[in-house]
């Protein structure tokens, strides 16, 4: 049940305020000044400082985001929440009772120079330590997937502290999480017990990817990139035994759709059992001594994965919302999501509004998958 009452300014209905919501997708944006004064090193402090176009410059190329009301990426559309009693009084508006806070730096991987990427990783973890765990938040850890060394250097300085509830990272048209360079990184993860939160990136914009040069709407680059790339990540590390190595591992992929979920779990199924010999080849699985994976594809996806729900995207009849969320195993996999403060918002009024939300599902997906999940 949510801790607060209705906000009588809120859209929300008034029964979400007597349900508990975790939102799995908060973002929070301090500015670029507070950032800088959790940079240890000292040459990447003096280069955030200097430069003339801010801490994280995006490359110089004009995108379909320009064509959105709100400008690029849709940053700050609903407002911005640079410390936490903001985080706190848009929780309250939207009947959140526990945000679990990113510190939103979601270009961080398009970035080019890794000794600045790193530094300004620490800074956020760092400054998510000072100022949002203490306020009672739960925050994500941030880890540099781009050098797994220091994000298992970051996992284990950080890893045990109250509050970090997971590890944020990014899944995008770059190395696929069945590699296995980052096995350590994923050792890591599972004896802090810290699942991994993969949030789509903005390496899908056409400067980035062959493919994306050919993609010039909003709609096709951030609708359906992510989604694809979200789907060929979870398969990638199904099919390469990430999760024979590591069964405890939880991963979570934010903003990659979910209705892929049907698709994937019985094309998978199908395409491995009539082809299963290479599996054995994968370096892991070889490493292993396995023929073949120990369990069926589908039951990873369902028993190792989570996803977000935002955006929805729900159909019009009930009757179908329904199946599709059967379908995609909504009850054992979903988690709330709300993506503020970006123009793809989406508070969670579709699960007291529709049919085909009964106490159970809405419970589940709402909060009891997020709270098992996390802990909290």
């Amino acid at each position: 049940m949510a801790s607060q009452d209705a906000d009588p300014e809120s859209e929300m209905p008034a029964a979400a305020y007597d349900e508990r919501i975790i939102d799995l997708d908060f973002h929070m944006n301090p500015t670029e000044a507070e950032l800088v004064r959790y940079v240890e090193d000292p040459v990447a402090r003096e280069k955030f400082e200097t430069v003339e176009f801010g801490m994280a410059p995006r490359k110089a190329k004009w995108d379909a985001a320009w064509a959105v009301p709100g400008g690029n990426e849709g940053l700050f559309t609903q407002g911005r929440a640079e410390v936490a009693e903001d985080v706190e009084t848009v929780a309250e508006y939207f009947a959140i009772d526990d945000p679990i806070v990113n510190i939103g730096l979601n270009n961080t991987p398009t970035q080019h120079n890794p000794v600045q990427k790193n530094a300004i990783v620490r800074a956020a973890n760092d400054f998510a330590l000072d100022r949002v765990i203490p306020e009672d938040l739960h925050c994500l850890l941030m880890v540099p997937q781009w050098d797994p060394e220091y994000a298992v250097e970051e996992i284990c300085r950080l890893g045990d502290k109250d509050g970090f509830v997971g590890a944020y990272g990014w899944f995008g048209p770059f190395s696929l999480l069945g590699d296995p360079a980052f096995d350590p990184m994923f050792e890591a993860l599972v004896a802090y017990d810290l699942p991994l939160v993969l949030h789509g990136s903005l390496s899908f914009w056409p400067q980035d990817t062959p493919v994306g040069d050919g993609m010039l709407t909003w709609t096709e680059q951030l609708g359906f990139d992510w989604p694809v790339h979200a789907m060929l990540t979870a398969v990638n590390a199904v099919m390469s035994g990430v999760f024979d190595k590591f069964p405890d591992l939880q991963v979570v992929l934010e903003e990659g759709g979910h209705w892929w979920i049907p698709f994937a779990r019985y094309r998978m199924d199908e395409f491995y059992e009539m082809h299963p010999e290479d599996v054995k080849l994968h370096p892991r699985v070889h490493e292993l001594g396995n023929e073949r994976l120990q369990r069926t594809p589908s039951d990873y996806l369902r028993d190792n994965f989570h996803v977000t729900t935002q955006p929805m995207a729900p159909p019009e009849r009930s009757a179908d919302f329904e199946q599709m969320l059967t379908q995609s195993m909504a009850e054992d996999m979903f988690l709330y999501s709300s993506d503020w403060p970006h123009q793809t918002l989406d508070p969670a009024t579709w699960a007291f509004t529709d049919r085909a939300f009964d106490e159970d599902l809405r419970a589940a997906v709402l909060h009891e998958n997020a709270a098992e999940l996390f802990g909290i």
